[in-house]
C-alpha cells in the first residue's frame, strides 16, 4: 500500500515537473543518450528475428522522440557578455510521449519475454519509469534488457536532436563549460 502511495506521489510530482522550465544539462540530453546507445550495442543479442525487433523499436522511439521534440517549449534567456542561452518545457506531449514508451515497453516485455500482463506489473514498469525520468543516472546500473535499451537511446536521443535543429541557443546552452561561463560572466558584472 505504501508503494502505491508512494508512487502516486512521485507519479503527481513528475507530471507537474513537465509543466515548469528547466535549464538543459548535458548530462541528460547528451551522456544518458549515449550511454543508453552504447548499452543497447553491449546488451544486443544478433539474430534475424532481434535485428528486426530492433528496427522496429529505433523506429518507434524515434518517431516518439521527434514528436516530443517538436512540440516541446523552448524560451531563449538573453545574458549579457554570453550566448543565447534557453529553457526547455516537456509539457502535454512529452508526457503523451512517455505514456506511448511506457505502453509499448509493457507490451514488448508482455510478449517478447512471454510474461503475463498484470497490474503489479504495470505499475511496477511504470514506477520504475518515473523514478528513471526523475533520477536519470538510476539508468546507468549496467543491466537492462536490449529491447528496452533501443527504445531509451532512439528517443531520447531523437528529442535531443530536434531540439537542437529547432534551437541553435539549445546547443550553447549544453556544451561543455556553459555553466562556468555563465558564472564567470555574472561575476564581472559585479
Amino acid at each position: 500500500m505504501m508503494t502505491v502511495i508512494l508512487s502516486l506521489l512521485l507519479l503527481i510530482y513528475f507530471i507537474r515537473g513537465q509543466f515548469g522550465f528547466e535549464r538543459p544539462k548535458r548530462w541528460r540530453y547528451w551522456l544518458i543518450p549515449i550511454f543508453s546507445l552504447i548499452m543497447f550495442g553491449v546488451t544486443f543479442k544478433y539474430s534475424g528475428v532481434n535485428v528486426i525487433i530492433a528496427l522496429g523499436m529505433l523506429i518507434l522511439g524515434t518517431v516518439i522522440g521527434v514528436y516530443q521534440g517538436q512540440f516541446a517549449t523552448i524560451r531563449p534567456i538573453k545574458k549579457s557578455n554570453l550566448e543565447d542561452r534557453v529553457e526547455v518545457r516537456g509539457g502535454l506531449h512529452y508526457l503523451i510521449g512517455w505514456a506511448l514508451i511506457l505502453a509499448i515497453q509493457v507490451v514488448a516485455e508482455a510478449t517478447l519475454k512471454h510474461e503475463e500482463l498484470a497490474i503489479v506489473a504495470v505499475s511496477k514498469e511504470a514506477f520504475q519509469g518515473v523514478i528513471e525520468e526523475l533520477f536519470p543516472l538510476r539508468r546507468i546500473h549496467g543491466g537492462g534488457w536490449w529491447v528496452l535499451w533501443a527504445l531509451s537511446a532512439s528517443s531520447s536521443l531523437s528529442y535531443t536532436l530536434t531540439l537542437g535543429r529547432r534551437s541553435p541557443a539549445f546547443w550553447a546552452t549544453i556544451k561543455r563549460h556553459a555553466r562556468r561561463d555563465e558564472r564567470r560572466a555574472d561575476r564581472k558584472r559585479m
